[in-house]
């Protein structure tokens, strides 16, 4: 689906209006020093009109000019717009100047590169994009851009976020609306404390704000997304026009009676789908397990490809025509999926989210398109399930983190509203380790362990489950998990469940597992499950920090010493608490054995600033006791 926020993120980078000879120099000896602190790129003048006709008629006037500080910098001085047939760009003025503010380079409109946009995955598709880069390698330079964009329809608008990456400074950067033949837009600020709302330039100019001085953010360890914490301004129409339908988006309940006029129609199947669908089902006990049995069937049957042409963005194909070509994108497969279940007397819902592991969230009380993903939502007697029909590998029933825990808009004619997806607690989170380790007079080690991995957990490895043995041995000596490490065999196998479920298996051979000094060896306590950093310590800390995930990790060891060794120290154990989680573990000896228990439970969330000293300590308790010696003496 077409997502307002991709045209966003990649539009703002650079723009403009109209220049007079000494606004085009910006020199950059004119910028407050305080604006170069962390900064790769300084915003010097951003200007934005929002210009609404009608439901049909709408135009962006852009202007910007930067100075790129560095080479980390230099995509911020990259033009690059993301266009389709309902949009027309015109680049009016590209400059490139040096330091001074001398001009290096205009760009002719014969040296503007466009091009078809190419995602690798969309069969149709009229994206393309113009793009421009200056490839200076002078440090500092600037550019000037100014276009505009000409829209003939549109769902939304673009939200204004002109601190949109870290290490980048504004001098000043501004936001107008003007509203003609008595258009309404809606509006939500957040985060807007810095910006300041300016009188009306004139009678039409309804809305204008205004950004100065802004420091670079530098990213801070464990950072909570910068769109959470900058200002941004988000606005969205009532009524829309797009590609010839029209519709309302004041309410969720609005905007999904326009989706559902785009799919009420999609879900005819030949005779022949609807009697082989009933024959494959007729065995099943139950809704759930009818559900399951055509789930498998449409990840057997068909692929991932994606459609962006005109409305295909939010139209999906026909459940028809999708069964008779055996793929189709998100929309398409998920409509197909409720097509299939329709037939066999099963009720499923057409459903709009915001996929991504660090997605933007939906707000509740102002409705917008912003998804862009759809997925089906399936209610049976024993419980609601969720499916993902884009993957021929996705467990059943399984969101995983690119869907989990986050509103979406469950598609039902009239009825349309928000419904939360399921959400991974730390207990579903699991990875659970066993293993054995046999030392020898060497200092080597012989280590079986055998990992089970489920819920997000599971996520880890999954792509190892469709590996060969070779490449699953290349790949744990790629994360270099364990020093000294030869891997003799690794297996990997899964179980189906709602709640997926994987268990690894490894038999290694470690070279130098406990080193040797004199007459004595130093072996560690893990190298199965093992803290191998502690976060960045920070005395200033700015903004909040989150984990992002809740799980719990359980590892059980035997270690079995080598002969004509006793044991001259073991650690005692501890158990840690925080507001972060808690950590547990213990080892006890037993003639030549030694058995260690480790638990480690994260617990997922958003902790002020003042915490984050708390949390470094804490994880650095972690860290030391995961990197203990046991020490072993000569007899």
């Amino acid at each position: 689906m077409i997502l307002k926020h991709y045209f966003l993120i990649l539009i703002f980078v650079c723009v403009g209006f109209v220049l007079d000879a000494k606004e085009a120099f910006y020199p950059v000896s004119e910028i407050n020093p305080l604006l170069l602190v962390n900064a790769n790129s300084v915003v010097r003048d951003s200007k934005i009109l929002l210009e609404i006709h009608s439901e049909r008629k709408v135009s962006y006037k852009v202007r910007e000019v930067i100075t790129v500080l560095t080479e980390n910098g230099e995509s911020e001085g990259v033009l690059y717009i993301p266009y389709d047939s309902n949009r027309t760009i015109d680049i009016k003025e590209a400059v490139v100047y040096d330091k001074n503010g001398s001009e290096i380079k205009k760009f002719k409109n014969s040296e503007i590169y466009d091009q078809r946009y190419f995602d690798g995955f969309s069969l149709y598709s009229d994206a393309r994009f113009k793009r421009i880069t200056p490839n200076v390698s002078n440090y500092p330079y600037t550019v000037l851009y100014e276009y505009t964009i000409d829209l003939n329809g549109i769902i939304d608008y673009y939200d204004w976020t002109p601190i949109d990456s870290y290490y980048k400074s504004i001098e000043q950067a501004s936001y107008s609306i003007r509203l003609h033949n008595d258009m309404k837009v809606r509006i939500r600020e957040n985060n807007i404390d810095d910006v300041e709302k300016k009188d009306a330039e004139d009678d039409d100019v309804q809305h204008s704000w205004e950004l100065k001085d802004q420091f670079a953010i530098e990213r801070e360890p464990y950072a909570i997304p910068i769109y959470e914490h900058v200002p941004t301004i988000m606005v969205a129409p009532t009524e829309f026009s797009y590609f010839g339908t029209d519709g309302n988006l004041s309410t969720w309940q609005s905007y999904g009676q326009w989706i559902w006029q785009l799919i009420e129609d999609k879900t005819t199947l030949p005779d022949e789908r609807i009697q082989f669908l009933k024959e494959l089902t007729q065995g099943q006990k139950d809704d759930l397990g009818k559900v399951k049995a055509i789930y498998n069937y449409l990840q057997q049957e068909t692929r991932y490809v994606s459609v962006q042409l005109g409305i295909g963005g939010f139209e999906p194909l026909s459940a028809q025509k999708v069964d008779e070509v055996k793929y189709g994108d998100c929309k398409a497969l998920v409509n197909y999926m409720r097509a299939m279940l329709d037939a066999v007397g099963i009720n499923s819902y057409y459903t709009l989210i915001n996929a991504g592991k660090t997605a933007e969230k939906i707000i509740p009380d102002f409705p917008s398109q912003d998804f862009n993903h759809v997925i089906l939502c399936v209610p049976v007697e024993s419980d609601t399930v969720f499916l993902e029909c884009t993957s021929q590998f996705s467990p059943f029933a399984f969101l995983g983190s690119f869907t989990d825990d986050r509103l979406a808009l469950l598609i039902n004619k009239d009825k349309s509203h928000l419904i939360r997806t399921p959400k991974y607690n730390g207990n579903n989170n699991l990875w659970k380790s066993s293993a054995s380790v046999v030392v020898d007079n060497q200092g080597n080690a012989v280590v079986n362990d055998t990992v089970l991995y489920t819920g997000l957990q599971y996520e880890f490895i999954e792509d190892e489950l469709r590996k060969t043995t070779e490449e699953q041995i290349e790949d744990e000596l790629k994360e270099g998990g364990i020093n000294g490490a030869t891997y003799k065999n690794i297996s990997y196998t899964s179980e189906e469940s709602q709640l997926p479920t994987a268990t690894r298996i490894r038999e290694i051979e470690v070279a130098r597992y406990a080193a040797k000094m004199g007459d004595r060896f130093f072996m560690p306590v893990n190298i199965i499950n093992q803290s191998s950093t502690t976060p960045k310590r920070e005395k200033n800390r700015t903004y909040p920090f989150r984990m992002n995930l809740s799980y719990s990790d359980v590892d059980n060891v035997q270690m079995q010493l080598p002969e004509g060794y006793t044991i001259e120290y073991l650690p005692e154990g501890a158990t840690i608490t925080s507001d972060f989680g808690s950590f547990q573990y213990a080892l006890k000896a037993d003639g030549n054995t030694i058995s260690y228990m480790r638990k480690n439970a994260v617990n997922a969330g958003t902790y002020q600033p003042e915490k984050y000293a708390d949390f470094v300590e804490y994880m650095k308790k972690i860290y030391d006791a995961d990197n203990q010696k046991i020490i072993l003496k000569k007899l």
